[in-house]
C-alpha cells in the first residue's frame, strides 16, 4: 500500500508562549520528499494544527530530511549489526554498528540540541514579523528574550537593637 500526501516535518524553533516552525512536505509513505510551505505553528489539535504561513525555513527542511536519513540508515544498520554480531562475531558487526550509533546519536541529538530546537532571540523576532505578529507581540517577545536585570545592590541593614525601657 502507498501512502503519500502533505504532512508537517522538521519542528524548530520553537518560541515560548507562541508555537514553533515546521515546514509542510509533499510525502510518500512518510518520508518526506518536496518542501512545499513553511509554517509557524501555534497549536496542535488531534491530528490537525492551526498556524500561520511564513517563508519556508530550510533550518527546517534540513532537519527533516537529516532525521529521516538517521532514521532510515541507522534502523537497517543496527539490525544488520545485531545479526552479524549474533552470527558471525563482533568483529564484523563494527561497521554496521558504528552507523547506527552515528544516526542514533544524530536523531537524539536533533531533538535535543538547543540551537536546533529554540529559536535565538534574532531568530523568534525574524519568525514573528514573518507572520505578521503586531508592535505588541513584538515588545512581548522582546521581553521574554530580554537580559533579567540584576537584583538592586543594598547595603547590610545595621543590626536593630530594641530602644531602653
Amino acid at each position: 500500500m502507498i501512502i503519500f500526501g502533505t504532512r508537517l516535518y522538521g519542528k524548530v524553533d520553537a518560541i515560548p508562549g507562541v508555537g514553533y516552525v515546521a515546514t509542510k512536505f509533499g510525502h510518500l509513505n512518510f518520508v518526506p520528499l518536496l518542501p512545499t510551505e513553511g509554517w509557524l505553528v501555534v497549536a496542535e489539535e488531534g491530528d490537525g494544527w492551526r498556524g500561520q504561513s511564513i517563508p519556508i525555513s530550510m533550518k527546517s527542511v534540513l532537519v527533516a530530511w537529516a532525521r529521516t536519513l538517521f532514521i532510515i540508515a541507522g534502523l537497517p544498520s543496527l539490525l544488520i549489526g545485531l545479526a552479524i554480531f549474533f552470527g558471525e562475531g563482533a568483529g564484523k558487526a563494527v561497521t554496521p554498528g558504528l552507523i547506527a550509533a552515528v544516526c542514533i546519536g544524530g536523531l537524539i541529538a536533533s531533538y535535543r540540541w538547543t540551537w536546533v530546537t529554540h529559536a535565538s532571540p534574532e531568530r523568534a523576532l525574524e519568525i514573528a514579523r514573518q507572520a505578521g505578529i503586531g508592535l505588541a507581540g513584538l515588545e512581548q517577545l522582546r521581553d521574554l528574550y530580554a537580559e533579567p536585570k540584576p537584583a538592586p545592590v543594598v547595603a547590610p541593614a545595621e543590626r536593630w537593637t530594641p530602644p531602653e525601657s
